[in-house]
């Protein structure tokens, strides 16, 4: 399918020197959930959408001998006017695609400099042995050695030896190629809550994009959720030491049946 066909635009927003912000369903739902509350809470406006069936595998569920209609992921942008600085694109795709990434890059970057975007962010998990109850670092990636310097000023901890081999990569690895400039953002999960959402995960990436696009938005939301997400965590934990100790809790008393002590 040709790309034209491929990327939907629905609207042309003016915009000014705006940053793009992209992020998939992944482990942990870090990136998607920082991305989705940022157009909740900016009210960004969908302007276009990649059409997915290029880039997904249908999955067709069947109940009862009945097929279920096709749903396919989605991957849509919206754009922010920032009356006070620059706008942002965000883009927020359900899923990596699991077909023709290069292509998908291709599309995101074309719409990066479709409305000249000096730079995008991309943001994801990465999954740790951090404590649940501790409060997570947030690592990064560049493209351009000129970035270092500039992440160095925020709590943030590079990644200074690593084989990544996802979808964020990939793009950063080809916005270089372009001529663009890309950082990319993971927030640290506990190993309990990689399927799961992470509120303080996310508020960590927040805090971070929040000083970088000088965006001063309230995170106090995530409190609440925090303090849920860690109780509910806690109660796992407990549950499975429980699970533990009663499967595999030796009776040594058993072993020394029918002999004196």
């Amino acid at each position: 399918m040709p790309a034209e066909v491929q990327l939907k635009i629905h609207r042309e927003p003016l915009l000014k020197n705006p940053r793009l912000v992209l992020a998939w369903g992944c482990i942990g739902q870090v990136g998607i959930d920082a991305v989705t509350y940022l157009r909740d809470k900016l009210g960004a406006q969908e302007f276009a959408h990649i059409e997915p069936c290029d880039f997904f595998d249908p999955a067709i569920e069947v109940e009862n001998g009945l097929v279920s209609g096709l749903e396919l992921p989605q991957s849509r942008f919206y754009s922010w006017e920032n009356s006070d600085g620059d706008d942002l694109i965000l883009f927020i795709g359900d899923r990596e695609p699991s077909l023709g990434r290069y292509d998908y890059a291709n599309l995101l970057l074309e719409v990066g400099q479709r409305f000249h975007v000096p730079g995008i962010y991309t943001i994801c998990a990465f999954p740790s042995s951090i404590s649940h109850t501790a409060e997570p670092k947030v690592f990064g990636v560049v493209n351009d050695a000129d970035l270092v310097p500039y992440l160095e000023q925020y709590p943030v901890t590079m990644i200074e030896e690593r084989d990544l081999t996802s979808m964020n990569a990939l793009l950063l690895g080809m916005a270089r190629e372009r001529g663009l400039q890309g950082i990319y953002l993971l927030g640290e999960v506990p190993p309990l809550a990689t399927g799961r959402a992470n509120p303080k995960s996310c508020r960590a990436v927040l805090q971070v994009l929040n000083a970088m696009l000088s965006l001063d938005i309230d995170l106090a939301e995530f409190d609440p959720l925090i303090k849920q997400a860690e109780k509910e965590i806690g109660e796992m934990m407990k549950e499975a030491s429980w699970t533990f100790i009663k499967n595999f809790t030796i009776d040594y008393g058993d072993l020394f049946q029918g002999e004196e002590h």
